[in-house]
């Protein structure tokens, strides 16, 4: 993957720069500053047993890596406990209802999407909202932060479901949304995310129902290894969505939707000292694999 954006240019950057970020739909949602991405990540944290399912439909939870040598496994942090749990993606449903509705602005930005200009869809979006699942991604594992090389590539394995998926970011003021994936145009399947690093983004739907994305970690460790490691993301989209056809759905890669683009643009992400900074630059691959039901 080409870099265009040097260690030294990025920490130039967070020195000068500070960013609201903002829900990319709701002008009516409360803006979080970026020092709300906060956090510490524990060697010791507690990762649950496969089989413990568990639905979540409000609170915050990032998917992250856990590295052990060159074995890689692709879990979501818990933490609307008392104390961080790691869960199996398989054993979780995100259950987003209704309250997470919002209705496309009149204008041409949101158009990867796949709705129409004041039609409302579903957002699991950047910033809380009391209600709706907070989910984002992190790399600030300590046995990813020991041991990868500098960070971590994020692939797009496709969307099963009824209608379209997207996810992007977006800063404050007045700024264009930034796509990072999209079924509806053509998009980039993966970006790079730099290590110790924190962010969350619009993850869209346009219909109700059963939908996964699968997702591809991939990188090096320090001693230049590579690994990988995938998982589906299972969400029950609105308030007459099936949770039980949601925890029985499995995943058929043939089956996924991607698009894919040959337009580089590769997203970097820095969390560092309550600071967001995104800087454009390059990269396409597509692939797939692991459990859902849906659409090619």
């Amino acid at each position: 993957m080409l870099n265009l954006a040097s260690r030294t240019v990025a920490r130039a950057a967070t020195r000068t720069a500070a960013c609201i970020v903002t829900a990319g739909l709701a002008v009516s949602a409360t803006p979080a500053w970026a020092g709300d991405l906060a956090q510490v990540v524990g060697a010791n944290e507690t990762v649950a047993p496969e089989g413990e399912e568990k639905v979540i439909d409000a609170g915050h939870v990032d998917i992250g890596t856990l590295l052990n040598g060159s074995d890689a496994e692709l879990l979501a942090r818990d933490d609307a406990g008392e104390s961080p749990v790691w869960r199996h993606l398989d054993d979780l449903v995100f259950s987003v209802g209704d309250a997470a509705q919002q209705t496309l602005p009149d204008t041409e930005d949101f158009s990867f999407v796949g709705a129409q200009s004041g039609e409302d869809v579903w957002v699991v979006p950047q910033t809380e909202q009391v209600g709706v699942p907070w989910l984002g991604w992190n790399t600030q594992a300590p046995s990813l932060v020991d041991n990868a090389d500098r960070g971590v590539t994020m692939e797009f394995l496709g969307h099963s479901g009824p209608g379209d998926f997207s996810l992007f970011l977006q800063n404050g003021g007045f700024e264009a949304p930034q796509l990072l994936w999209s079924t509806a145009e053509k998009s980039e399947s993966e970006f790079w995310v730099d290590l110790n690093t924190h962010t969350h983004a619009n993850w869209t739907f346009t219909e109700p129902g059963t939908h996964q994305v699968g997702i591809r970690i991939k990188g090096e460790t320090t001693n230049g290894e590579e690994f990988s490691t995938d998982g589906v993301l299972t969400f029950a989209v609105g308030d007459g969505a099936d949770i039980q056809a949601a925890q029985d759905a499995e995943w058929n890669p043939a089956e996924a939707t991607t698009e894919d683009s040959s337009l580089p643009v590769w997203v970097y992400v820095l969390v560092s000292g309550g600071i967001i900074v995104l800087i454009a630059g390059v990269t396409v691959l597509v692939k797939s694999r692991k459990r859902g039901d849906g659409h090619a």
